[in-house]
This record gives structure tokens, sequence and C-alpha cells, in this order.
């Protein structure tokens, strides 16, 4: 995973429908019981091979509820299977889905001091000037 949803999260179902890999499922289908929008980090790609930015982001009107988060690779799967945050799904024979199993693709230009503190991947852009 890469991305993170966090509380600010309107529910508007624009991320849901624009994920290329479905990796974000609704406040009702969230399996740590939050309500609010979840990328399912053992799914998330960051758009890596599909578009030039994550598409969740992109589409998102609430800008800055959608952050970084720390890469999902071996490195990092203290971070996701000890953490609250998340619930990693298992395979059909059980085996949980975390980092050592498979990881994921990630952006390699977003540096890992920019992940896991909340580095907004959407950010407001600069006032716009009007013409005339």
């Amino acid at each position: 995973m890469s991305v993170i949803i966090d509380d600010t999260c309107i529910t508007c179902d624009a991320c849901l429908q624009n994920c290329p890999v479905n990796a974000i499922v609704d406040d009702s289908h969230n399996p740590t019981g939050e309500s609010r929008y979840y990328v399912q980090p053992e799914k998330c790609v960051e758009c890596v091979g599909i578009y030039d930015d994550p598409q969740c982001a992109a589409i998102c009107p609430s800008i800055g509820c959608i952050s970084w988060d720390l890469t999902y690779t071996k490195d990092n799967e203290a971070h996701f299977m000890e953490n609250d945050l998340y619930a990693i799904s298992k395979t059909a024979n059980g085996k949980v889905k975390s980092p050592s199993l498979r990881e994921k693709k990630y952006r390699n230009d977003i540096p890992n001091e920019m992940r896991g503190v909340g580095k907004e991947v959407q950010e407001e852009p600069e006032e716009m000037n009007e013409a005339g």
C-alpha cells in the first residue's frame, strides 16, 4: 500500500470508482470497523504502471484526505501487521497477505521521509489569478 484515507473522507465514492485495482472499499466494508473508506494495503499499487499519479487522490474533492503511507514491503512488515489501522486479508488457504508473502509496487520517486507521516498525495492548488 502506499496511500491511506484519513477521517476527513466525505465518502463521496469518487476514489472507489476510480481505483484501477479495486483496492478501496467503502465505509460499510471497512475491515477495521471505522466509518470511512479504506485502502487495502495488500492491493494498492499507487497506480504504478497504470497512471502517472494515484487516481484516488487525483479525483478526491477532499484535498488532503489521502496521504502517503509506508511501502508495502518486507522492510515495513511490522507497520502493517502490528497496527490497528490495517486489517490485512488472507488468501483462499488462510495465509495472511503480508508484505513477506507479496510485496506491492510503489512509486520510487516518493522518498521514505515523505511516507508514513501523513504527507499529502494531493495538495491544494495554488491560488488561481483571474484573467482579465
